[in-house]
């Protein structure tokens, strides 16, 4: 493997934003707002007149609602990126604001939208007779099922509004709070929360202990205002589903992800059944590191003999070389990513954690935020944000209706991403490298199934309590014990578990994307299913796969499972990924034997 100590030349990048605009002061930025203003009000006016014609007036609104959508969403990407990037950027901040309040009359609009499609006569005749509408008849039943799902125009453009000051901004004060905790670790030397976090991968036990313990304590300093704007993003969240007609949160959240409840049940059910799986892995780690039970600061240790630190380089390297094998068109792409500086992956004060990839349509790229830290498992996380950047790219030329996907398939797109890097690390890896390479697997594989499932618990419960009132700091501390005792059980020490995960964990923070949490499941399990039938097809699947990705945006994760020629309804279909997961748990424990 292309790892080895850090060298001046292998310096980690930073962005460089200024091939977009300078800043919200930039003259491009300012023409591009003002433009977008006019864009918003060109689709009002075609809203508010007289619509004699219903074909005219829906290839109207589309073609103007594309062009407003894209260039929101650009400019609010730059915006973002900047905040991200520098939470200590006033300017960003204040800016993320104003994109919000301009973007509430394009909110409006989608709801006006919505009521007038419902009220059109002959929707299906007009719809089929013109190529345009054709081309976007998933967005347009979408749109009609959500029609009966919101609330008056009036009243959503409140909402929007409320937002910015509400559900939005717990959001974003969570970004900050989390961004500047800084921990003393010796008399001379401060560390990040995130640089912290990062040191639950230290080779060293009495160091990952020691940074556990003080990433804890820098959770409970902060935990007053992360608990009001807990409290405050869930009461949002039901108040307004509960306006809008849905049944509870999670309904909503089925549907965001494309799925019917039956698909949802599955999943959940194969999960919860794995779970004496997972344990097993869980103890025969715990032997390789001499324990008789792991820490939660142990989960991420690093077994078998080390080799060295990653250099960025060398990731980079790497990734490309694996996606190469899959398809040389990946990996041109992930070169062309990597050559063209679309990576922040330096670790630094100010900066959020976590990883992203974002979208800027105007320019038919993306961009990927991640914190690097030299470990296999940060190069596995390059590889996942190089999966959702390819999937962006494959959908850059459909139109803002066409090219919005579920998170269950952007998980699979990236998930699957990582999957090509493992499981070519695993058929390559030397005797030394191949007890770390698989348990590099295992524990993204028990995040994904495991932890995951803990947090759904954990804000399932929430969610249900919320109702009765605001949860004390003790009592989201408790629920989060509770919830990792469940899925964990006997594998870790049920004192040292981490009470602070609804802290640490911005998703949690949406008010727009409730149970963000087993879309990941969902992604890992497809594409364990489409990794075998790569291993079948061989290079062929590649342009199959392609197809795939192009299809996400014009159908339910259903369809595009079945264009897949899988039936994610079915328990049997998600019980395959877990049974090849469970191949590789046994012979991680041949190892541990060994």
């Amino acid at each position: 493997m292309p790892a080895g100590p850090s060298k001046a030349g292998n310096a980690v990048p930073r962005w460089n934003l200024g091939f977009f605009y300078t800043g919200p002061e930039d003259p491009g930025y300012i023409r591009d707002k003002n433009r977008l203003k006019r864009r918003i009000r060109k689709l009002e006016r075609i809203l508010a007149r007289p619509f004699p014609n219903p074909e005219n007036f829906l290839v109207s609104y589309i073609e103007a609602y594309n062009k407003s959508a894209d260039l929101y969403e650009s400019l609010y990407s730059f915006v973002y990126m900047t905040y991200t990037t520098d939470t200590r950027n006033a300017s960003a901040a204040r800016e993320l604001g104003v994109l919000e309040t301009i973007g509430i009359p394009l909110r409006k609009a989608e709801v006006i939208f919505r009521t007038t499609l419902s009220g059109l006569p002959q929707r299906t005749e007009t719809i089929r007779g013109n190529p345009l509408l054709q081309d976007c008849r998933f967005y347009l039943r979408e749109q009609l099922f959500l029609q009966n799902k919101q609330m008056a125009p009036d009243l959503e453009e409140l909402a929007a509004d409320l937002s910015r000051s509400g559900g939005d901004a717990w959001e974003r004060m969570h970004a900050a709070i989390s961004a500047g905790i800084r921990m003393p670790w010796n008399r001379r030397e401060y560390k990040t929360i995130v640089e912290l976090r990062a040191l639950a991968s230290s080779p060293d036990r009495a160091v990952r202990e020691k940074a556990y313990g003080l990433e804890l304590e820098g959770w409970k300093n902060a935990s007053i205002p992360l608990s009001f704007a807990l409290n405050g993003v869930k009461g949002f969240s039901l108040s307004l589903n509960d306006r809008r007609g849905w049944k509870d949160t999670l309904e909503r959240s089925i549907r965001q992800s494309r799925i019917s409840r039956k698909t949802f049940d599955a999943l959940l059910g194969v999960m919860t059944d794995s779970l004496p799986l997972f344990r097993r892995y869980y103890r025969a780690k715990a032997r390789l590191l001499g324990l008789p039970r792991p820490a939660f600061y142990d989960l991420f240790a690093p077994v078998g003999r080390r080799t060295g630190i990653w250099t960025y380089t060398g990731a980079a390297d790497f990734i490309v070389e694996k996606f190469s094998r899959f398809s040389p068109e990946f990996g041109d792409f992930a070169r062309r990513a990597f050559a063209q500086g679309w990576v922040d992956a330096e670790v630094r004060d100010g900066k959020i954690g976590g990883a992203y990839c974002i979208d800027i349509p105007v320019r038919g790229e993306s961009r990927i935020f991640c914190n690097f830290d030299g470990t296999f498992s940060s190069v596995t996380t390059l590889a996942h944000e190089l999966g959702h950047a390819y999937h962006q790219d494959v959908l850059k030329t459909e139109s803002a209706v066409n090219r919005t996907c579920p998170m269950t398939l952007a998980e699979t797109a990236s998930i699957f991403s990582e999957t090509i890097v493992m499981e070519d690390s695993l058929r390559t890896a030397s005797a030394e490298e191949l007890p770390g390479i698989m348990d590099s697997f295992l524990q993204d594989a028990g995040q994904v199934i495991v932890d995951i499932l803990s947090r759904f618990l954990f804000e399932k419960e929430v969610f249900e309590r919320r109702r009765g009132g605001d949860l004390s700091v003790e009592e989201l501390c408790e629920l989060m014990l509770e919830a990792q005792k469940n899925t964990y059980g006997d594998a870790l020490d049920g004192d040292l578990l981490h009470p602070w995960m609804w802290a640490v964990k911005g998703h949690y923070y949406r008010q727009d994307l409730g149970f963000y949490n087993f879309p990941y499941a969902f992604g890992l399990l497809f594409s364990l299913g489409l990794f075998s039938r790569y291993e079948k097809e061989g290079p062929a699947f590649a342009g199959e796969y392609r197809g795939i990705l192009a299809a996400t945006g014009r159908n339910s994760a259903e369809q595009t499972a079945k264009h897949a020629g899988a039936d994610i309804t079915r328990r049997e279909f998600w019980q395959t990924g877990i049974d090849r997961i469970a191949r590789y748990i046994e012979r991680f424990e041949g190892l541990q034997k060994q």
